[in-house]
């Protein structure tokens, strides 16, 4: 297609566009959204990282070719590249959609739409890239930049390492979209080990409009998933199936041999309604750092209920036991748990010259109480953990880093 000079527009445009991306798709370009397409457009103008699991027919392609558009027209110079597992992934599904979303509003744009890419000047671009080399991913250092990962699990890590070398300007993003069919990779990561770092937002198929409007109605939005598919797909696979949990549910399929809690489990304890009866008394944990990067973590529970977190760095042992001791003080526990492994020692040991009651160093070191079936203590815990979650018998806070 060949080139047309974009039009002048205005930096209030640009940053009114930047901060509603969602009106910005429905208004400008005609889009038709339901709110969890809303909630990744959000999503991406606020967060770094932004990671979607979700079931089949959900819209998720179609919000991405609206992210890169609304990308581009929210600044002078910006960048967005895009990629999934296959070329023909690249050029014939999300590019399908931008080029879609694109044809109509040419006087908006501007530039030079080809199969995949858009050109609208110099430092201000589009592209599809497929996975043949890592190399392709480096050396961008637009001052705006979005990457967007369209069926994600299916990307090799060495295209996120590539990637994550480019998300050094002061506005980067990253946006991952994918059906939840691997238990290994970038894409399970950020929803379990470095879900800290990651904006995570799930779609299910009982999430999507056409299933939560009255059965007998005929579908609103014909292009996502439908009841007869989810039924169909249930008598097909089975609810308990892998495929089921994946295409349907949008969850990561039954969890590997070396994960103790699911994130299903976990997730399901968020802020679950648990509430503590009168017998429950108020406990304290505590986990001891001292000087450099990790976190001496003091956590509050009233029987399956986690009230709170307290969490400092750099601060000594007599420091932490002043804290503890002043805690003791305000809200009378019935017992204070502290990890005595290494300089936790320290911390338990001035507790116990402060004379205060009921404070148990742990060692988690030791052996289990039942010894056939645990290595050790550690283990033991852990496993009395697994119980409360697969019971439902546990709430936990929406905290991202807990989670992961």
């Amino acid at each position: 297609m060949s080139a047309t000079s974009p039009p002048p527009i205005s930096a209030s445009d640009r940053d009114r566009w930047f901060n509603n991306p969602s009106d910005f798709a429905r208004e400008q370009l005609g889009a038709k959204l339901w709110s969890k397409q809303v909630e990744i457009l959000g999503a991406v103008r606020d967060h770094e990282r932004v990671a979607v699991r979700s079931c089949n027919g959900s819209g998720k392609t179609y919000t991405a070719a609206y992210a890169v558009l609304w990308w581009l027209m929210c600044f002078e110079d910006a960048l967005a590249i895009t990629t999934a597992p296959s070329e023909h992934q690249v050029r014939d599904v999300l590019w399908r959609e931008i080029r879609r979303a694109y044809r109509g509003h040419e006087a908006l744009f501007g530039g030079a739409l080809n199969r995949t890419s858009l050109e609208l000047g110099d430092k201000h671009y589009a592209n599809g890239l497929s996975m043949n080399t890592p190399d392709r991913f480096q050396g961008f250092r637009e001052g705006n930049i979005l990457f967007v990962v369209d069926e994600a699990p299916g990307v090799d890590d060495e295209i996120f390492e590539a990637i994550e070398g480019s998300m050094t300007p002061a506005r980067a993003r990253l946006l991952l979209l994918g059906n939840p069919t691997s238990l290994r990779g970038t894409f399970y990561e950020a929803f379990h080990s470095k879900r800290q770092l990651w904006s995570t937002i799930h779609i299910s198929a009982f999430d999507t409009p056409n299933l939560l409007q009255p059965q007998n109605e005929l579908p609103g939005l014909p292009s996502l998933v439908t009841r007869r598919w989810v039924d169909e797909a249930r008598l097909n696979w089975g609810e308990e199936s892998p495929m089921y949990q994946v295409r349907v549910m949008g969850e990561f399929p039954s969890t590997s041999e070396d994960t103790l809690v699911s994130l299903k489990l976990i997730e399901a304890a968020v802020g679950k309604n648990c509430v503590a009866g009168s017998k429950d008394g108020l406990e304290i944990g505590v986990d001891v750092a001292r000087f450099g990067s990790d976190r001496t973590v003091i956590c509050i529970r009233r029987g399956d209920l986690v009230l709170r977190f307290i969490e400092f760095r750099n601060q000594d042992t007599m420091a932490t036991a002043g804290q503890v001791a002043a805690l003791i003080e305000e809200l009378e526990p019935a017992y204070v748990r502290v990890d005595e492994v290494g300089i936790g020692a320290g911390v338990v040991d001035r507790l116990a010259e402060l004379k205060l009651k009921k404070v148990y160093g742990v060692n988690v070191g030791e052996r289990a109480e039942n010894k056939s079936q645990f290595a050790n203590k550690r283990a033991e815990v852990f496993d009395g953990l697994r119980k409360r979650f697969e019971a439902g018998e546990i709430s936990i806070p929406d905290k991202r880093e807990l989670i992961s």
